[in-house]
């Protein structure tokens, strides 16, 4: 009699039961044992044979031997009999779950009770890559498939590093590179696939998983791993194929393939082919100019849109090849002011390609037509103040008789907003006249007028002048925008002041985060649980000074840590002793400020508090607190030779345990959700291989090495970089190099422009730094500095630096995210670094093009900050070494012309009165200018020991020794820590003529 299982729940449960015995039991079940060769029987009829010892030893056949029967058991999961489907399907959905005739019964036990794509992350987690290849290739095609490859490339990117050395200590690193082929869903796991199987010589493929992307996905890839392969003629084609392509099926309507930049260009732009992108782009700028004059008033905007963009690559080439001719064309097409308008991205783009190189006047009277405000904050940066006071309306003659009228007006304004406007729930911002005062309070105390910034500060924080009620949030002020303001200055105890409540019940939550702001890395919680203890601790204090004390504790600085020490220590001993489990319970009375938990600070953030405050003991005590509590982090910490315990010696089997403790039970994963800990494993081989060299092991130092180059193969960035500042911080300076190159390369290809490769370019440029700077070079004085002398290989490295943050600050100029003050900054600061590399040359003459090229980057400087005194302090002098004499002695004078101008307008700039007196004292000319402006400096702000340094050294140049000294003796009372004025009396005293 045959018997059909119909019912799925009961046939699931003997046939669990049966595999569990058969795992268990290590039984090898047979069925052709049994059979004779003369009367064969069909696999799938043994499936519903009447026998059920048939049934099971068939179905239990078909699951050990997948490579043989997977067809039948595709086949079978379809036939018309119950028996022999459902058996089918008991088989594919082991197969599903990577539960495989090897797996331990405990892990099949788990991986059975849940779904594949939590099986496929428990089978990583047990460097189980074969079963988990098998699983993987058993969901393809199930209404799951894409929710399962989303999770597995999540995992992936958080966990990389743990499964890369489980691969390679049970040698199945070919297992992970099987996987990854079909798990590649993106081209980041991809490009880790293909860095664990590049090998010298070959020609790159795509996974299997790339016949799902999008056509621009694969082509990017390829790029990217045919540079990687220094193949930049192959990668040239793929890129010109894949654009030829997108030209031939793209239409009219396509906006996002027509904005996007061509993988040509990118490819053209990493190899530093600008002159080739410079023509092509002018040619197509002129093309859609053409284009712009015919058509549908939609297609007109387009044509015009994509001719700025064109005109802007052709600058941004042109300058950067030398071609003078596209240049002057790109910047005649970017200016030209057009009756017909430009989408707002595009006229982004136009002032920010100006700004960039160095037409800072064009690009403000572009911005002024639609953001006032915003220009006056690019003029006011590049010493156009008096300009950036008219686009805001203010007459920089009229700043003292005027004000009271302008902040009577701006007051005005936002307290006539009606009430039921304030409580409406739309956007949150002050009324125009407020937002203009506000920018007054920034140029004011740029230029020293902290009179009147305190002024426009504290009238705009009226406790009545609302910007937005109720109702379901917290009620939002003019003081907040105040302090917002404030924030991207440097005055932080006016900020204090402002925020301080009067009463605990009056502490405004947004103040609390915008002064947490200013005291970053403080959070929150920190600061608010720093106002409760310092209140609770001083009854008798007021409620602004407890404020303001916890402020100053956690900002910090030098003077704080030197106030503050007694109540570091008081906090530092109530968390030590466990007093702080109790902060919860303590009773508050009415009008006190109460803890709950979301105001305990993380164990992290007190140690940031600490260590800026130099109490390592504290650090120490709460690392080790978060180590018994488990904390794998923290077990690594305390091993370092920064925190471990002079008691115990660390050891290679002491992190051995943190390894195995992090890759102990992999079922633990199902609980904790993505782990984050993959860096304490790299961190932890890393210190293997340290501990490998120490000890002169140069086998297993080999093969740690090795080990830490296939984990550092990671998909995820960010976790790439960490690895590569890791590695440079141990002083691994090749393999952390390698990792940035990728990097730059994986980002320098992304689809949509973003900040990333920004990031990773200004990361690489500091480490290109470190790598290629004397840690040994002792400090000098800076009344003497010169520029270094480097050697060829440093300037070539550090050049090709910042190539690469020069070639990524040219893509964030479509990035609507970032400040438009960073327009004005950056560029100045990769012209500064590209003149310095040049003078930084160990010769004793410039080439006619290094002249060149000197006079043209300085005097682009000075189109960007008239008083240019940054670069000019140190470069000018070497200039003169280098020959260009007449040349330095013109920037200097136009230097210290231009600020006597400003000084003229602005007489209460002590900053800017120092600066220049410094710039030509350093030069040793225009001493007589510099000193008027040095006493200047010195009566405006008398107690500042770094403008008395200023005024004696050019006193001791104009052999007034005596006085330079008694001023510098001056100094050191009031700032004994000033190491270098001890170097200057004793080089003044050397400069006096013996009696």
């Amino acid at each position: 009699m045959t018997i059909t299982l119909i019912n799925k729940p009961v046939f699931a449960i003997v046939a669990a039961i049966l595999f569990c015995n058969m795992v268990s039991t290590q039984i090898a079940w047979s069925v052709d044992q049994e059979q004779t060769p003369d009367t064969p029987v069909p696999q799938t009829e043994l499936l519903a044979s009447s026998e059920f010892n048939d049934r099971v030893q068939t179905t239990l056949k078909w699951w050990r031997d997948r490579d043989e029967w997977r067809t039948q058991v595709i086949e079978a999961t379809r036939h018309s009999d119950p028996e022999i489907s459902d058996r089918a399907r008991w088989v594919q959905s082991q197969w599903q779950r990577g539960i495989l005739a090897d797996t331990p019964s405990e892990l099949a036990s788990v991986l059975a009770k849940v779904s594949p794509a939590e099986a496929i992350e428990v089978l990583l987690e047990a460097g189980r890559f074969r079963a988990a290849t098998v699983a993987i290739e058993e969901n393809a095609g199930t209404i799951e498939y894409e929710a399962i490859l989303a999770r597995v490339s999540l995992v992936v990117e958080s966990r990389y590093p743990i499964y890369a050395r489980t691969a390679i200590l049970q040698d199945s690193l070919p297992d992970l590179i099987a996987f990854l082929d079909l798990a590649s869903v993106n081209k980041k796991i991809a490009l880790c696939r293909d860095d664990l199987i590049r090998r010298p010589g070959d020609s790159p493929k795509l996974p299997a998983a790339a016949k799902n992307w999008r056509a621009d996905q694969r082509a990017e890839a390829l790029c990217v791993m045919h540079l990687l392969r220094g193949n930049h003629a192959a990668a040239a084609e793929i890129a010109q194929e894949h654009d030829e392509l997108s030209l031939q099926t793209a239409t009219e309507t396509d906006e996002t393939d027509a904005s996007r930049h061509s993988l040509t260009r990118v490819v053209r732009m990493v190899a530093s082919d600008w002159n080739a992108i410079a023509e092509e782009c002018a040619a197509e700028a002129k093309r859609l100019e053409q284009t712009s004059q015919e058509g549908s008033p939609a297609s007109k905007l387009s044509a015009r849109d994509e001719a700025i963009r064109h005109w802007s690559d052709t600058l941004i080439a042109a300058t950067r090849s030398g071609n003078e001719s596209l240049r002057q064309q790109s910047i005649d097409a970017l200016k030209r002011d057009n009756t017909e308008s430009l989408s707002p991205a595009y006229e982004t783009l136009r002032w920010r390609t100006l700004l960039i190189h160095g037409e800072v006047d064009s690009a403000i009277d572009i911005l002024a037509k639609n953001s006032p405000r915003e220009a006056s904050a690019i003029a006011v940066k590049t010493s156009r103040h008096v300009r950036g006071l008219q686009l805001l309306g203010f007459d920089a003659e009229q700043l003292d008789t005027h004000l009271e009228q302008w902040l009577d007006e701006a007051i005005k304004q936002q307290r006539s907003v009606p009430e039921k406007e304030l409580s409406s729930g739309s956007g949150v911002s002050p009324q125009e006249r407020v937002l203009d005062c506000l920018a007054l309070m920034r140029v004011a105390i740029d230029v020293g007028r902290k009179d009147i910034a305190y002024r426009i500060a504290t009238q705009l924080s009226d406790s009545r002048l609302y910007v937005k009620a109720r109702p379901a949030s917290e009620t939002v002020m003019s003081r907040h925008f105040v302090i917002a303001t404030l924030a991207a200055t440097s005055q932080t105890d006016l900020i204090f002041e402002l925020a301080a409540p009067e009463k605990p019940s009056l502490l405004s939550r947004l103040s609390l985060r915008l002064v947490s702001r200013v005291v970053d890395p403080t959070n929150e919680e920190l600061l608010y649980y720093l106002n409760w203890f310092v209140f609770h601790h001083r009854p008798n204090w007021s409620t602004e000074k407890c404020f303001i004390t916890a402020c100053e504790i956690a900002r910090a600085e030098p003077q704080d840590v030197r106030k503050h020490r007694n109540w570091i220590d008081q906090i530092g001993e109530h968390l030590r002793s466990g007093e702080s489990e109790n902060d919860l319970q303590r009773r508050t009375k009415v009008d006190e400020y109460t803890l709950s938990e979301s105001d305990v600070p993380s164990p992290e953030q007190w140690k940031l508090l600490f260590e800026a405050h130099g109490r390592l003991d504290f650090v120490r005590a709460i690392t080790r607190d978060q180590a018994n509590r488990g904390d794998l982090q923290a077990k690594l910490e305390l091993l370092t030779d920064r925190h471990h315990d002079a008691s115990h010696t660390p050891t290679p089997e002491d992190l051995e345990d943190i390894w195995n403790e992090l890759t102990s039970e992999p079922q633990t994963v199902l609980k904790s959700g993505l782990r984050s800990d993959a860096m304490v494993g790299f961190e932890v081989v890393l210190q293997q291989l340290l501990f490998a060299q120490r000890d002169g092991d140069q086998t297993l130092a080999d093969e740690l090495r090795s080990q830490l180059q296939v984990m550092a193969a990671s998909p995820s960035t960010d976790m790439r970089q960490q690895m590569a500042d890791t590695l440079a911080d141990a002083g691994m300076w090749e393999l952390a190099e390698e990792l940035y190159q990728s990097l730059l390369l994986i980002t320098a290809f992304e689809s949509d422009e973003t900040l990333a490769m920004m990031d990773i370019a200004r990361a690489y440029n500091r480490f290109v730094f470190r790598r290629t700077t004397n840690e040994l070079v002792e400090e000098g004085n800076a009344a003497e500095a010169e520029l270094e002398r480097l050697s060829s290989n440093i300037i070539e490295k550090r050049q090709d630096a910042v190539r690469w943050y020069d070639l990524s600050f040219a893509g964030t100029l479509a990035a609507s995210d970032y400040q438009e003050i960073n327009y004005v900054l950056l560029p100045q600061l990769i012209l500064r670094n590209q003149l310095e590399l040049i003078l930084q040359s160990d010769q004793e003459q410039l080439s006619p093009k290094e002249q060149q090229e000197v006079e043209r980057i300085f005097r682009l400087l000075l189109r960007f900050e008239p008083i240019e005194i940054h670069t000019a302090e140190l470069t000018l002098p070497r200039i003169k070494q280098l020959g260009m004499l007449e040349s330095a002695d013109e920037w200097l004078n136009q230097i210290v012309d231009t600020g006597k101008r400003h000084l003229r307008q602005f007489p209460n700039d002590a900053t800017t009165a120092n600066n220049v007196a410094w710039c030509a004292v350093r030069n040793r000319s225009r001493l007589d200018d510099a000193l008027e402006m040095s006493r200047q400096a010195v009566a405006i702000e008398p107690d500042s020991a770094v403008y008395r340094d200023t005024l004696a050294e050019i006193l001791a140049q104009k052999g007034e020794i005596d006085q330079a000294l008694q001023l510098e003796r001056t100094g050191l009372l009031d700032d004994p820590g000033q190491w270098h004025l001890h170097l200057q009396i004793d080089r003044f005293e050397s400069m006096k003529e013996p009696k």
